[in-house]
Formats: C-alpha cells, sequence, structure tokens
C-alpha cells in the first residue's frame, strides 16, 4: 500500500511491530499464574481481560480519534466494548485494528500531520503526529510493565 507520507508509513509500521511485540509478550504473561500489575486507581487493570483489551481499544481509538480530526471517520473497525470479548479474540481484532490504519492513514499528508490544534481527552493541544507517536508508545509501556513482571518471576525462581 502506497502512503502520502513517509512519515505516517513509518509509524503505522512501528505501531504495528509495538502491537505485534505487546501481543507476543501478553501470551507469555498469560501463561502464568501472576496477577495484573498493581492498579494504582486504574480500571484497566481489574482483570487480565480488560487489561488485554485496554491495549486493543486505545489502538482502536487512537484510529479513531485521529479519523475524526482529519474530518475522515472510522467506522469499519469493530466497535465492542465488551472485554472479554476483545481479549478472546484479540489476534482477529488486532488484525483488524491495523489493517485499518494503513487503510485510513495511507492518505494522510506531511501537511496534515503539522498543526498541534487538536484537543485530546485529556486536555492538550496535540498533533495528529504526535498521537499517532502515542499510539506507537502505548502498547511499548504495556509490553515493557509485562516483560518485568514475567522477569522477575524468572529471576526469583533462580
Amino acid at each position: 500500500m502506497e502512503f502520502a507520507s513517509r512519515a505516517v508509513k513509518s509509524l503505522v509500521e512501528l505501531h504495528e511491530r509495538e502491537m505485534r511485540a505487546f501481543e507476543d509478550t501478553w501470551r507469555r504473561y498469560a501463561a502464568t499464574d501472576l496477577p495484573v500489575p498493581e492498579a494504582h486507581g486504574d480500571e484497566n487493570y481489574s482483570s487480565r481481560e480488560r487489561l488485554h483489551a485496554h491495549v486493543l481499544f486505545a489502538a482502536r481509538g487512537y484510529l479513531t480519534r485521529i479519523g475524526e480530526w482529519l474530518g475522515r471517520s472510522v467506522t469499519d473497525v469493530d466497535a465492542t466494548t465488551d472485554a472479554a470479548a476483545a481479549s478472546a479474540r484479540a489476534a482477529a481484532l488486532m488484525d483488524e485494528i491495523l489493517a485499518a490504519y494503513r487503510r485510513h492513514l495511507a492518505s494522510v499528508t506531511t501537511e496534515e500531520l503539522e498543526p498541534q490544534k487538536h484537543k485530546t481527552r485529556w486536555g492538550e493541544l496535540m498533533s495528529v503526529e504526535m498521537l499517532l507517536e502515542h499510539a506507537v508508545v502505548h502498547p511499548m509501556r504495556h509490553r515493557i510493565q509485562l516483560e518485568r513482571l514475567v522477569e522477575s518471576r524468572a529471576t526469583a525462581k533462580a
């Protein structure tokens, strides 16, 4: 697929890598009896399925928000909010979301990336590029968090 912007293409590819790396780490974590990481008040840590779905739902959310910001609605991605159902079909849902990134972002131009005029849900002004970078980092942070848990168990057993 051709992209109008090399920056978008690179960020979409990085996002795909990080989502797949998260999913690989998730499978290793899910094979253990380790609890979910400490919640610190975050309801996304209320269960394994909820944490798993959180990463998937966030990936979908970044894409739909970018679509809103650019005036190109993203309505062709599974909109489920059921964490258990999303976690149970995570691989298929992830493939669907990642394919939608390519479909919807291939035509985004470099000029559309720059203006920091879009307000996030948490109140900050961002550019499309900044939100796309955030989408790359989000699964990375959760992957690292789970890797640390799994590694600490392995170290404790050694």
